[in-house]
């Protein structure tokens, strides 16, 4: 199957890079995608550098594809900058993370990018970011960011569906960074084995982050809680990421004593049902006082599964851990994509 999907993932790159020659952009686009499927942790990317750009008072847009929204097809304004018009069931989970964390800036979705961005800038959008953008080959950009994992950058090094590559390594020759991701995970062999296993492939420079915890918020109310909230509590934990363990491996390094994890796990982008929720309980059968204890456990999540979720279905709390991406030279990386923005 991996060289059907090749031959066709060619046909179709072919086409639409020829169709981006002729193209202008209707303002500076900057594109924060994957050469792998999901698992890199691109949401933190694109609201990171909508922060940076933001405090140069740039009117942000953020054009999302809006993946398992039922307005994706045909496009929308989710955010302009003031109120959330949509709902996550209408634009999906990402796009309205990121219309929550970052309230000023202007998001869009749409299944055709073009017309994402066409709508992000109809609103005063100054520059956009394109969530997801790398394999939207057709849409010109100024800057093209690729994330990948810090330990596997490359996974196995086959293509969909044998392996998690969307296109070949080649394609990094389009870059003009990397941004290598969730470092805290990796090694310092494992990093410098990245590098160099890049460096076959691209000129780009490369840039190293971290994924790091920020607070708690209660989604209830809205009231933040510090880090150490969580150490030597006994809690629930759900995520639908493309990799859910690293969630669960961030609440025990914050000093959780246990975390109780559902009987089934779910995949990114899952549109979660009160139904959903089987916990995997003590050993042991529950007697009532310990049934009604185990309801009141607080739940903890991720900012995209919460804003698809009701703090209502749950006994306890319902917090959102927020994360925020740390770069090293972080300087660097502005400077790189400011050169590309605005060349002297």
């Amino acid at each position: 199957m991996e060289w059907i999907y090749r031959r066709t993932m060619q046909k179709r790159r072919a086409a639409n890079l020829a169709r981006r020659e002729g193209e202008k952009s209707p303002c500076p686009i900057v594109s924060i995608g994957n050469l792998t499927s999901g698992g890199t942790g691109k949401t933190p990317a694109v609201q990171w550098l909508a922060r940076l750009l933001i405090a140069e008072d740039w009117k942000i847009g953020i054009a999302a594809r809006g993946y398992g929204g039922k307005l994706s097809e045909a496009g929308a304004l989710v955010s302009d900058g003031k109120t959330i018009f949509l709902s996550a069931d209408e634009a999906g989970d990402e796009a309205i993370a990121h219309a929550r964390a970052m309230p000023s800036a202007i998001v869009s979705i749409g299944a055709d990018r073009h017309r994402a961005v066409e709508i992000a800038v109809e609103n005063g959008a100054e520059i956009v970011l394109l969530d997801d953008g790398f394999q939207f080959w057709s849409l010109p950009r100024a800057f093209d960011l690729v994330l990948l994992d810090a330990q596997n950058p490359l996974g196995n090094g086959h293509l969909l569906p044998l392996g998690r590559l969307r296109e070949e390594p080649a394609a990094l020759s389009r870059a003009d960074a990397i941004l290598l991701t969730r470092a805290q995970r990796a090694t310092p062999e494992q990093l410098e084995n990245s590098r160099q296993e890049l460096q076959k492939w691209t000129s780009a420079p490369i840039f190293v982050s971290h994924h790091a915890p920020r607070e708690f918020v209660d989604q209830k109310n809205g009231e933040t809680l510090p880090l150490d909230w969580i150490k030597g509590k006994k809690v629930k934990a759900l995520a639908g990421l493309a990799d859910n363990a690293q969630f669960y491996e961030m609440l025990t390094s914050l000093g959780a004593s246990e975390i109780v994890r559902l009987k089934r796990e779910r995949g990114d982008h899952h549109r979660w049902q009160q139904n959903d929720f089987a916990w995997f309980e003590v050993a042991a059968q529950l007697n009532a006082y310990q049934s009604a204890q185990f309801d009141q456990l607080p739940v903890i999540t991720t900012e995209k599964d919460a804003v698809k979720l009701d703090p209502a279905w749950f006994g306890g709390p319902l917090l959102a851990l927020q994360i925020e991406l740390e770069v090293e030279n972080e300087t660097g990386l502005q400077l790189a994509i400011s050169s590309k923005l605005w060349p002297s």
